[in-house]
């Protein structure tokens, strides 16, 4: 009885050791490209903005199982970010991320699709389950809508960063964007940064703080790899925080 008492302390301090150390560890060792984004001042911030902190890897091809129209499942090639937030504004955060892929060459735009099906598997890809107490893996993956369930937990000053982790997916790229070379992911959400702007004929633009981040994909479509996506950094640094227009408002002349 005392061996099986020892047996489950040793288990708990393991388990309270990865959690509080490992976990970056980890992220770094298993992914050399991965990239981070601190948050940045903008001229068009208030003073109550907050912005998240951001962690990525250049978006990832990969051929998945999914349900065709008719029921049955078909082999099917799907892009996926695997990407890290966590915050140090010091108080919790509500994050409603959304991300946009635009085609720069193609002029197409598709947005983040997380079908619960083809998720299960890429979470699967990405993650690790080590033990039953960890049933979901180190990173626990969320999808979009899963993280936008919670408000992200503040991270203590010189403290490891307590990360949501997530995976965005696009499911049309091999049908409407398959020989694009060149694209930017926007995401927002990751801020609570507004601003409107008013035009010269009275419309008001809404704009929402976003962190853009461009792509080079060199290669062709023939023989997709899982690393032909690379961060455009060939005019400055792939990741800039901007604030995008979202919507606009038309105003009645007086």
């Amino acid at each position: 009885m005392r061996g099986k008492i020892r047996s489950k302390r040793r288990v708990m301090g393991w388990m309270a050791a990865l959690v509080a150390v490992s976990v970056p560890a980890i992220t770094l060792a298993q992914g050399t490209s991965e990239r981070k984004i601190d948050p940045l001042a903008l001229p068009l911030d208030k003073p109550d903005v907050w912005t998240l902190h951001f962690r990525y890897k250049p978006p990832r091809i990969a051929t998945v199982e999914a349900i065709g129209k008719d029921g049955k499942k078909v082999q099917k090639t799907v892009w996926y970010l695997w990407y890290q937030i966590y915050n140090r504004s010091g108080e919790p955060q509500t994050c409603l991320p959304e991300f946009e892929l635009h085609t720069k060459d193609l002029n197409t735009t598709h947005l983040d699709e997380p079908q619960p099906y083809i998720f299960e598997q890429l979470k699967k890809r990405e993650d690790t389950t080590i033990s039953k107490e960890l049933p979901n893996g180190i990173y626990d993956f969320k999808t979009s809508i899963g993280i936008s369930k919670r408000p992200i937990p503040p991270t203590l000053p010189d403290s490891v960063p307590r990360v949501v982790s997530g995976l965005a997916i696009w499911t049309d790229m091999a049908e409407k964007a398959p020989k694009t070379n060149k694209f930017t992911i926007y995401i927002t959400g990751l801020s609570n940064g507004l601003a409107v702007e008013e035009t010269a004929t009275g419309e008001k633009l809404i704009k929402r703080k976003t962190l853009q981040i461009n792509f080079l994909r060199p290669t062709d479509d023939r023989r997709p790899q899982v690393g032909d996506i690379i961060p455009d950094d060939l005019n400055g640094p792939a990741e800039k925080w901007i604030y995008r227009t979202s919507s606009s408002l038309k105003t009645k002349k007086q």
